[in-house]
């Protein structure tokens, strides 16, 4: 068998076979054990690289073996692997942070207690994510999709001492829950019509009208809810900020490859699938799926501008972009995947992944040296931690769109897509998205790095974060730079090298509107941090409605929390008080009647034959009414 058979499998069992025995080694040694993690990492990021050809040509791979024989004349399923430039992609992306991150661990993790933990899941979390995006069919996904959220509640709530890091990750497990049911509900839809959970042979049945357009477009907008959840989309956007309270080495890996990606791999992956009958999802289905990421691209953009959370304004920054991303992949239209917006999403989804996993990487080395994640005791970092200010720069240029940094090209052609949708109250929200993001970006570096130091910084000693932690970081401020220049590279991978242009993406109405939009904002954070307006000091005073509504996070968690949950309370309570009244009582009168009954029966006289041979009767009887009952059963 060739290499080429054999990496396609090893790529993601390789990290999940190999986070059994991180606890074995750490028996040994925990330095053998945090080598052995590395090593894993960096083999497992060239198996992905190593898929790369396969896939050059536009082609599909796909392996097999058998798994689950058919049962009662169902067909036999099978587990295997789909090889494609979107699978490849994704697998490359997650193999790539996941070495990225486990270098930065060794410093940032250093001296903490529970790290052979910390590894297990680390490891389990790559391999999880890889088979998910790898999967060839949707049995297979969807088990992997459920290891990618056990990994990120165990993940998120590491700091298990901590009650607001088990708050964190029970809300992020349930709320993900909700979306993980509607995607098992379309699965089953799905396999119940064509009665297979094969890609391929779904889109075979697609192909042969197999299943109605009615069906399809109900399995459309249950996929839709399962990435929603996922990927933090509106109304569902709230567990992400929760989800910071998890270690920032943590927080970068799942921003930037793994879970909050999922929801995009799946309409994009869905997107592919369901091709052939692209025209029935074109009315209501991809203008539902472009409003819910408009939306959340312009409520995830304010919310960062309001937060004093360093990671907070980075969580409600990938928030934002997640809904670039979406509102990309509602323009595909029938064209589906050699549409501009499908590609644009993908393009953008990667330099997101390196400006956002940048971003979270120097937060971390902010944290370490500080000891604090509120902006407003930071400020003056500038000069006691110039290397993390330089790539804080490029951070900053290429999360706000500016050339020649890769979001300029990915988040343009975005913009792009939702212009040829036509749709002008979304054109003016996305481009509002746009301005609000260049402005927390200039208010981060604000709050952070120049002005005076607080006081709080004062009192202590502020280093540069170790060697450990910088390099990892470079090398993605350096991504960030080249990512934007590969982009013609990654359309011909695509297979849509029609649609994008580097030297275009000066030269277009969208550059020129988002240029004039950049005045303003940056005007408006000039004189809010700069210059300490009193008018701005108006605008931003705790009675204005619009500071309560960003404090409250537009009512969401109020909602959830005093509507929603007490719904539920109050409906399994009414389930309680019916249980214990019927159900609870029901046995009871049941052993009454019969003690009843058997009291009575004790009375008769018991010593004559003729009442044994009518008891003996009766119980004959009594059997063959059960057999005749049951005969068909």
């Amino acid at each position: 068998m060739e290499f080429s058979q054999i990496s396609p499998w090893l790529v993601w069992i390789l990290p999940l076979i190999s986070s059994i025995f991180v606890p074995l080694i750490a028996r040994f040694s925990e330095k053998a054990r945090n080598y052995f993690v590395i090593t894993i990492a960096a083999v497992t990021a060239f198996l992905a690289f190593s898929l790369i050809p396969a896939v050059s040509s536009g082609e599909t791979v796909n392996y097999f073996a058998s798994w689950i024989s058919g049962i009662a004349g169902l067909p036999a399923t099978l587990v295997g692997v789909y090889i494609d430039p979107l699978s490849v992609l994704f697998a490359c992306l997650v193999g790539f942070f996941g070495l990225i991150i486990a270098i930065y661990s060794q410093g940032y993790m250093k001296g903490e207690k529970g790290l052979t933990r910390y590894y297990f899941f680390f490891l389990l979390f790559i391999g999880s994510m890889i088979g998910l995006v790898i999967s060839d069919n949707f049995l297979q996904m969807f088990i992997f999709w459920e290891m990618v959220g056990l990994c990120s509640y165990s993940l998120i709530s590491f700091w298990y001492h901590r009650p607001e890091s088990i708050r964190s990750g029970t809300k992020v497990f349930i709320m993900t829950r909700i979306g993980d049911i509607m995607l098992l509900a379309a699965i089953g839809i799905l396999y119940a019509t064509l009665g297979t959970f094969s890609f391929h042979d779904t889109i075979l049945g697609i192909q042969g009208g197999l299943i109605s357009s009615e069906t399809l477009v109900i399995v459309a907008f249950l996929v839709l809810g399962g990435a929603i959840s996922k990927s933090a989309q509106l109304p569902l956007q709230t567990w992400l900020y929760s989800a910071m309270e998890a270690p920032t080495s943590v927080s970068a890996l799942l921003h930037a490859a793994t879970m909050v990606k999922a929801g995009i791999f799946l309409i994009a992956r869905f997107i592919l699938i369901a091709a052939p009958m692209m025209a029935a999802l074109q009315p209501l289905w991809f203008p539902t799926v472009a409003w819910i990421g408009v939306l959340t691209a312009l409520i995830g953009a304010t919310m960062a501008l309001y937060t004093s959370d360093i990671k907070g304004v980075l969580a409600y920054s990938t928030v934002s972009q997640l809904g670039f991303m979406m509102a990309a992949l509602g323009t595909s239209g029938a064209s589906a995947a050699s549409s501009l917006g499908w590609f644009a999403s993908l393009f953008h989804m990667v330099s997101h992944a390196f400006f956002e996993g940048l971003g979270f990487l120097l937060a971390g080395g902010i944290i370490h040296a500080i000891g604090t994640r509120d902006m407003r005791l930071m400020g003056g970092l500038r000069k006691a931690m110039p290397l993390t200010f330089a790539m804080a720069v490029v951070m900053v240029l290429t999360t706000s769109g500016l050339p020649p940094f890769a979001a300029f090209f990915s988040k343009g052609l975005v913009i792009e897509s939702i212009m040829e949708g036509g749709n002008l109250l979304q054109v003016i929200l996305i481009f509002s998205a746009t301005a609000i993001t260049f402005a927390y970006s200039l208010r981060f570096l604000k709050l952070t790095f120049l002005g005076k130091q607080s006081e709080h910084l004062e009192k202590i000693h502020i280093h540069e974060a170790p060697k450990v932690m910088l390099i990892p970081a470079a090398i993605l401020a350096v991504m960030c730079v080249a990512w934007g220049l590969i982009e013609p590279v990654l359309g011909t991978f695509l297979g849509v090298e029609g649609e994008v242009s580097l030297i275009g993406a000066f030269f277009n109405i969208e550059t020129a509107i988002f240029a004039l939009l950049l005045i303003p904002a940056g005007l408006l954070v000039y004189a809010t941090y700069f210059k300490n307006s009193a008018i701005m000091a108006k605008i931003r005073s705790p009675s204005n409605p619009l500071t309560v509504l960003f404090k409250h996070g537009y009512f969401f968690d109020d909602f959830y929390e005093k509507v929603v949950t007490k719904a539920i309370l109050m409906f399994s309570g009414g389930l309680r008080v019916f249980e214990n009244s019927f159900f609870g009582r029901l046995p009871a009168a049941v052993a009454n009647s019969t003690m009843r009954g058997a009291a009575k029966l004790r009375k008769l006289p018991t010593n004559t034959l003729q009442n044994y041979v009518s008891a003996a009767l009766i119980g004959f009887l009594i059997i063959v009414i059960l057999i005749i009952v049951t005969i068909g059963v």
